[in-house]
């Protein structure tokens, strides 16, 4: 079964709601996730939201996403601490999916294989990640290419893809964080979309 997943939107300093949610989830010991949008490639807010902090009517804005129910929680915890601390829950939304596109060459059969075997791996899970259709990797293998320095305009193999990988919140960016760090991969944001 898959976890439903909420965002909540808070308002206040990146560091004291970062402390307060890392200590409550800490001190109440519940197992679970607390993910900080800032700490990922997520895209919060469209450029009208921009404009508004900018010019002063929106304060500093958190998006943290939690697992089903634990925004109740956090928002018990901070009416007992309200004379205390600056923090205001402006919104929560249930989270329906998210997606981000993606392109990735490789120059090598060895990088090449790795790739299509990471990407390839979405299609084995039938209940978590999903390609969107036209995703096909294309290989050319180019015999007068053979010997060429890597970054020449002539490759003896080169493998190209592009698509876009969507799923479960929790599931993307964690397939995000393992992709992230291949230099041949080139990701966009991560999106959001949430239940109406």
């Amino acid at each position: 079964m898959i976890k439903k997943y909420n965002e909540v939107i808070l308002e206040g300093a990146l560091d004291l709601i970062r402390g307060f949610v890392i200590g409550f989830l800490e001190g109440s010991k519940i197992e679970g996730e607390a993910i900080f949008n800032e700490d990922h490639h997520i895209e919060k807010e469209g450029a009208f939201g921009q404009l508004m902090r900018l010019v002063g009517i929106r304060g500093d804005q958190v998006h943290l996403i939690v697992g089903a129910g634990f925004h109740e929680l956090l928002s018990e915890a901070l009416k007992k601490r309200q004379q205390e601390i600056n923090i205001t829950i402006v919104s929560v939304k249930e989270i329906r999916m998210a997606y981000f596109d993606f392109t990735y060459k490789a120059f090598t059969r060895e990088l090449g294989s790795e790739l299509k075997e990471i990407f390839g791996a979405i299609s084995r899970d039938p209940e978590g990640l999903h390609m969107e259709a036209g995703y096909k990797p294309e290989e050319e293998i180019r015999p007068e290419g053979k010997g060429v320095e890597t970054y020449a305009p002539l490759h003896e193999y080169q493998l190209k893809a592009a698509g876009r990988i969507h799923g479960p919140v929790k599931d993307v960016i964690d397939f995000y964080g393992v992709v992230e760090h291949y230099d041949m991969v080139e990701l966009g944001n991560i999106k959001i979309e949430y239940v109406d």
